[in-house]
């Protein structure tokens, strides 16, 4: 009974009352192309939102010949619950003319609002390229469109005084710009593009550097290949070292007496013969320090004198010995390989490797001196002479031991036939070695160190033929030494081995392997250029940026 009493008194409760929604604003409004999948363009508002523009493509897709019928389209909007909006819409209505719209709330309160649609052309810039020459060869940059501006980025010092320019536009719009046009691109250019409904923009042309990295390697360019008789190279076996020195490429012939040839380090042509430093002088290595000073080795058999030359330049008339050494100890003969770390006017050392045995020879300069054991000048100073001790006897006739520092005992590379190794320079034993795969199967040598933009960097001539006459330059960052043994199959390899040059070959067989690497760096170390020379097959030359 007070179960029925209760279902009584619940089926007499009234109804909550619903009451209208005076809302009236407009929330969204839009206009779609019939027919068409996500062909949708929303407005822009005046301050007051009375008043809503839609522009739509005057062609959809707008790389098409379909033009829009402005006269069947199809307005949509989102309105507040109770809200009533005439004109119907969502169906094809003309929309050539302003349409004006009027809301009206649940209360019945309204507000107006204008639709202003209107049919535009396309007046992007799809794709810009400029051409410009390096060398007599076309280089081209594809430009980046931000706002108004068109921007390509090219290095500093790049002539672009007089460049190639191509536009891509709209296939229904014109642009001022001629394609092909020869253009002076020193100071922006500016052009116009045209659309079919007759709006024209401005753009402008412009050439800006790149952003520069914080960390190692950006950008990098070709400079020059030169191969065979273009090259000054020969089919003897006798270029075998490279330095560079201002604006000088200094190429060492291992004839008896050797030949000293100076080359455009820009563009690798031959410029002139370098003096001797002495009567008789027979060298198969010259090295460049970290200024372009020069040092310059005589090869010495067992019994000879190893002497060390230095030039201030390549120019320098006046080149100084400052060491001489008679060779007792390598009986395979030293000087095949030379290298140096450091400031030759100031603190540096000096590694070469003694052949057919598995000994460094060291010496260390300081404040411009070779020093002997006592730390005191003496330009007979004998070397201290280090044993590989992770090796199996003896590396061969070619072998480079390169330091990473002005110490004796500071960590050094070592690249010969069998291996690169990171040796630590105190106990003389492997701390990590190149991935065979990293190092290639055919041939590795020579080898170069190098410091730029905050990484450290070890490259070397990397063999791509069994006669060994085709090679390149391969670059790896080994700032971090737990990388040196990375395989080529490691996820991060790329940011390990940061560039691999193109591979320059010739017809006659290099049987020795030799070649040789060297580097400079632009002023305000901006840029490094490296280059290779490949015995019996030519140079090559490229600059290594900071953008």
């Amino acid at each position: 009974m007070i179960i029925g009493l209760g279902m009584a008194f619940n089926a007499c409760q009234k109804p909550e009352p619903i009451f209208p929604k005076e809302d009236n604003s407009l929330q969204d409004i839009w206009v779609a192309i019939p027919g068409v999948k996500d062909a949708s363009f929303m407005p822009v508002y005046n301050t007051t939102k009375d008043s809503a523009y839609i522009e739509v493509p005057y062609f959809y897709p707008v790389e098409s010949d379909n033009e829009t019928d402005i006269t069947k389209l199809i307005l949509r909007a989102n309105l507040p619950l109770d809200a009533v909006m005439t004109p119907a819409i969502g169906t094809q209505m003309d929309l050539s003319k302003p349409v004006k719209l009027e809301i009206k709330g649940g209360t019945g309160a309204k507000r107006n609002i204008v639709v202003v649609t209107k049919k535009v052309g396309d007046l992007s810039v799809k794709k810009a390229t400029m051409t410009y020459s390096l060398d007599g060869v076309d280089t081209e940059v594809e430009g980046i469109v931000k706002d108004n501006d068109v921007i390509f980025y090219a290095i500093p010092g790049t002539d672009v005084s007089k460049v190639k320019v191509a536009v891509t536009v709209n296939a229904h719009s014109t642009t001022t710009l001629v394609a092909g046009a020869t253009v002076d691109l020193s100071a922006a250019v500016p052009f116009t593009v045209k659309s079919i409904d007759g709006a024209v923009k401005t753009y402008q042309l412009k050439v800006q550097p790149p952003v520069k990295k914080p960390y190692g390697i950006g950008i990098t360019r070709k400079l020059f290949v030169k191969l065979g008789a273009a090259g000054g190279i020969s089919t003897d076996y006798t270029e075998t070292s490279m330095a560079v020195s201002g604006d000088y490429l200094v190429i060492v012939s291992n004839t008896n007496p050797s030949k000293l040839r100076l080359f455009n380090r820009t563009n690798g042509t031959f410029v002139r013969d370098m003096p001797l430093p002495a009567p008789g002088y027979y060298s198969f290595q010259m090295q460049n320090d970290s200024t372009g000073a020069l040092l310059g080795a005589t090869f010495a058999a067992s019994g000879d004198k190893f002497q060390l030359y230095r030039w201030k330049s390549a120019t320098d008339p006046a080149p100084e010995k400052i060491l001489e050494w008679t060779n007792n100890v390598a009986w395979g003969g030293l000087g095949r390989r030379v290298r140096i770390y450091g400031d030759l006017q100031k603190d540096a050392v000096v590694y070469a490797t003694g052949s057919l045995t598995n000994e460094v020879f060291k010496w260390r300069i300081k404040d411009g001196k070779v020093i002997n054991a006592a730390n005191t000048p003496d330009v007979n100073a004998a070397p201290v002479i280090s044993t590989y001790k992770s090796g199996s006897g003896s590396w061969g006739y070619l072998a480079d031991a390169v330091p990473t520092s002005t110490s004796l005992s500071g960590t050094y590379f070592l690249n010969y036939g069998s291996e690169i190794a990171l040796v630590n320079g105190g106990t003389n034993i492997t701390t990590a070695t190149f991935n065979t795969d990293a190092a290639g199967y055919i041939f590795h040598a020579p080898s170069l160190y190098f410091n730029f933009n905050g990484a450290s960097y070890f490259a070397f001539l990397k063999y791509t033929s069994w006669s060994l006459n085709a090679g390149n330059i391969a670059l790896f960052d080994v700032t971090d030494p737990s990388a040196v043994s990375m395989s080529p199959n490691n996820p991060g390899y790329s940011a390990f081995n940061v560039f691999n040059s193109e591979v320059i070959s010739g017809a006659a067989d290099n049987g020795n392997g030799t070649g040789d690497l060297c580097v400079s760096f632009s002023p305000d170390r901006s840029s490094a250029y490296i280059y290779m020379v490949l015995t019996n097959v030519g140079i090559i030359g490229y600059e290594l940026t900071t953008y």
